[in-house]
């Protein structure tokens, strides 16, 4: 109830900022889930296949780095960078609640006066609801965006190390 409630008070631009929220859970919950789950899979699989394929004693480590861990940077970054935009814009979405808010109450204004702030402050709630929801998701996002860079930084780096004990070196 409470929720319903809030998303009528805030006014349509709440509804754009939940899906928003739903995009953007999504891209991290993916995140998480490769991270966690199949990464480890995806190298041992990979890795395997690109070994197979260039053994130690041909290919020197640069040459690994330059495919194999571009193609894991690759597959594990997907994403990310729609994210950051994702993350970028709910801002600009809490700005264009404040916007709708504020037209609101002006149009209070312009019908009943200054006399008459119970009038107003459907318009002052629409105008600062959205602009709350926006940064809440903006802090949440930028925690999980730079905890998940944090974390495949720390997996890029865990997969140089496996590849030098594969036997490839410079």
């Amino acid at each position: 109830m409470f929720l319903s409630e809030l998303i009528t008070r805030g006014g349509p631009v709440l509804y754009l900022l939940f899906i928003l929220t739903l995009i953007i859970f999504y891209i991290v919950f993916n995140k998480y889930f490769f991270v966690y789950v199949e990464k480890k899979e995806w190298v041992s699989v990979k890795l395997d296949n690109f070994i197979n394929s260039n053994p130690p004693s041909s290919v020197n480590l640069i040459h690994v780095e330059k495919t194999f861990l571009s193609e894991f940077n690759r597959n594990s970054y997907q994403n990310i960078k729609l994210l950051d935009g994702l993350i970028g814009m709910c801002p600009m979405i809490g700005l264009l609640g404040t916007v709708y808010g504020m037209i609101e109450v002006f149009e209070v204004l312009s019908f009943l006066g200054t006399g008459n702030p119970r009038a107003m402050s459907s318009g002052v709630a629409k105008a600062t609801i959205p602009t709350m929801a926006s940064m809440v998701i903006t802090l949440f996002g930028l925690y999980f965006r730079q905890d998940i860079g944090a974390r495949l930084e720390k997996s890029n780096n865990e997969i140089k190390n496996l590849i030098k004990t594969r036997g490839y070196s410079y």
